[in-house]
């Protein structure tokens, strides 16, 4: 068994027992204990778990996001969608001619497409979802090759990782599956999929995160960011009550005062 399969046994067990000692978990995964106690080490560092003497005890898995639990992207393309264009409406304006961009997964940041059909550059993206959609733009499009994964619609994988290298990006807009707005991480439900946003905001000059508010609070299996690595957060709200770090852009305020501003010329 892969390792990332046995962390998502491991998860998937304490959603049904909130406890389980490394004995038992080293006759049912057929491994040795200080592979268990290596993989447990691994979930307590990413916060999905407490380690405790002999074992490991639950944390938060209800909203742990995996490839087990995660819905296809295709079933997700009608939700939320007139917040995603409100954030994909403000975030391309970082975006000017001549610019090479980086266009990450999910439905999000397929919307960013609407907005820079006027603006001659060059878009790199795994996304399939992406091509649908670029017709009639100014834009180069380079479609990164690799496994392709019908579930998110991409293509992934160490090959795609290696094309991403060869780039060296203005900007790289990428989505998540969830966001711990107090611990200030950024989460996917992959490894292979946090590595590839990782290999593009590695390869970038500025990086941008683009969520809506319905991902606040959900934790992925794999914490692929933080809130200092991006240039700008693009939201819709962010939660009262929590410190709200400078990169923070509320879009609705941002699309209020604009349209103020027009009103009052």
């Amino acid at each position: 068994m892969l390792a990332k399969e046995r962390l998502l046994y491991i998860l998937k067990r304490l959603q049904i027992q909130p406890s389980i000692s490394v004995i038992d978990l080293a006759k049912e995964l057929s491994v040795s204990k200080s592979t268990v106690q290596r993989d447990l080490r691994i979930l307590e560092n990413k916060k999905r778990i407490t380690r405790e003497r002999g074992g490991a005890v639950a944390k938060k898995f209800e909203k742990t996001m995996s490839d087990l639990t995660d819905a296809p992207v295709l079933s997700k393309i009608n939700e939320n969608i007139e917040t995603k264009k409100a954030i994909c409406s403000v975030a391309a304006g970082a975006v000017h001619d001549g610019d090479l961009i980086f266009i990450d997964s999910g439905t999000t940041p397929s919307y960013l497409i609407q907005y820079l059909q006027n603006k001659k550059i060059k878009i790199v993206t795994y996304n399939l979802l992406i091509l649908s959609k670029t017709a009639g733009t100014n834009s180069d499009v380079y479609m990164l090759g690799g496994e392709y994964n019908p579930k998110y619609e991409v293509c992934y994988g160490p090959i795609t990782v290696e094309q991403i290298k060869q780039f060296r990006f203005d900007h790289a807009f990428i989505g998540a599956n969830g966001v711990d707005t107090k611990l200030q991480e950024v989460y996917t439900s992959e490894f292979e999929m946090g590595a590839l946003k990782k290999a593009a905001m590695e390869r970038s000059v500025c990086s941008y995160l683009l969520v809506d508010s319905s991902k606040f609070d959900l934790t992925g299996l794999c914490t692929f960011g933080y809130f200092k690595q991006f240039d700008a957060i693009y939201v819709d709200r962010f939660p009262k009550g929590i410190k709200k770090s400078r990169n923070i852009v509320e879009v609705n305020k941002e699309i209020k005062t604009t349209d103020q501003t027009a009103d009052f010329n």
